[in-house]
């Protein structure tokens, strides 16, 4: 068996860890050719409310406008749904003005002017952002990443949690990294992918089929390993249906739901990014379905 690296190695706030070592938060994203969408978050203590906001606040975000409001957002980059609250965001310069108008309106969500944007938001304890089709950082921009760093290395917080994600617009969410302290986040951004234990892999996605309320519904079918990646099929009983207007078609929402979580506890545990990556068709018959595909690794050789 093929034992997992360990990348929770203690990391010394003693010395200055210099910008040059890590990487964007999202590589391991770019890395899998994800997208379109990325998404950081992470959770502070309790008591650190006050502390997140000022020390993003004195954090140096060039191609950023800032706002303060109080208000309802559903869609900000922190907090939950409908949450009621007292907000930071911080709004690339070509969607500010837009952005801004949103809020003065009301408007639900938030609304940009350009394909590809960049929102960085405090809600109380909690920390996030949202890049649109890869936001505006980069080689050129490492504002976000800065700023996650400057966040995980400070004394005065206590990092709970944390998660990278990418999808959006009708795409899977792709779960990619968790973690619960500020040492594993670090590790993370200066980490390098290795090829996965797929042994673990299917081992863990066993046993979270395990749940009797999962193993009524799926059952494993095959697993082949194609590369760094391990490309899973699981089995279930898709209905067809019937529109309206009389064509037939697959209900496919029953099942995928569940297979989500599936996925975001096997890559949980295995630190592997991890996805429902389509339907699964019967052999020969391209139009029936029999399950959907699952994924863990990288598209690598």
């Amino acid at each position: 068996m093929l034992s997992a690296t360990s990348y929770l190695g203690v990391i010394s706030l003693c010395l200055p860890l210099q910008m040059s070592t890590f990487q964007d938060w999202f590589w391991e994203i770019k890395e899998c050719g994800q997208g379109p969408h990325y998404y950081f978050s992470a959770t502070f203590a309790a008591s650190d409310a006050e502390r997140l906001a000022a020390l993003v606040r004195q954090h140096p975000l060039s191609g950023f406008e800032h706002c303060h409001f109080v208000g309802n957002l559903i869609n900000a980059p922190c907090g939950d749904a409908n949450y009621q609250g007292s907000y930071d965001l911080y709004v690339d310069q070509s969607n500010y003005a837009e952005v801004m108008s949103g809020i003065q309106r009301d408007e639900p969500i938030i609304t940009v002017a350009h394909c590809v944007w960049e929102i960085i938001g405090v809600c109380d304890r909690n920390f996030g952002i949202e890049s649109g089709y890869g936001g505006i950082t980069g080689t050129d921009n490492q504002a976000d990443t800065s700023l996650i760093m400057a966040l995980a290395q400070s004394p005065e917080l206590t990092l709970v949690d944390w998660r990278v994600v990418s999808g959006g617009d009708g795409y899977a969410s792709v779960f990619f990294r968790t973690g619960t302290s500020a040492a594993e986040l670090l590790a993370y951004l200066q980490m390098q992918p290795e090829k996965p234990d797929f042994m673990q892999i299917e081992r863990e996605l066993r046993l979270a089929l395990s749940d009797p309320a999962l193993s009524k519904i799926y059952r494993l079918g095959e697993c082949k390993i194609n590369g760094w990646r391990l490309e899973v099929v699981i089995l279930h009983d898709i209905q067809k249906t019937t529109s309206s207007y009389g064509g037939e078609g697959w209900d496919m929402t029953p099942h995928t739901t569940k297979l989500y979580k599936v996925a975001q506890i096997v890559s949980d545990k295995c630190k592997v990014p991890g996805c429902v990556s389509g339907a699964a068709h019967a052999p020969n018959d391209f139009y029936t379905l029999i399950g959907s595909h699952l994924s863990f690794g990288y598209p690598r050789q």
